[in-house]
């Protein structure tokens, strides 16, 4: 059985649910903290990232590359601007007149 992290006692630990990614919950009964020992990860792989900046790059829209991938279109979204955020300051004008053309850069 887990230990709870409030008051660190093994007995009296019961189940509680799942969270949204898969986890085990646990409640205890002693101090009536809720709480996961072993949290699962939320999120998209990188590699799934990387192919849906590639895809955009390559001028597929946005609602075309969350159809290819099956994930939402406003992670897409968030994942170009991320990227557009991380991009050098000393760009050539040519490049940075087609990421706001292409709506990255606001």
């Amino acid at each position: 059985m887990p230990t709870c992290p409030k008051c660190y006692q093994e007995r009296q630990q019961a189940k509680s649910g799942f969270t949204l990614a898969g986890s085990q919950r646990y409640y205890c009964k002693l101090c009536g903290c809720r709480y996961t020992p072993q949290p699962k990860e939320q999120g998209y792989d990188e590699e799934i990232r990387l192919h849906a900046l590639r895809l955009h790059h390559e001028g597929v829209s946005l609602r075309a590359i969350s159809r290819i991938l099956d994930v939402n279109h406003q992670s897409v979204a968030n994942w170009i601007n991320a990227y557009a955020n991380h991009l050098p300051q000393n760009l050539p004008d040519s490049i940075l007149d087609l990421a706001r053309l292409d709506g990255l850069l606001d």
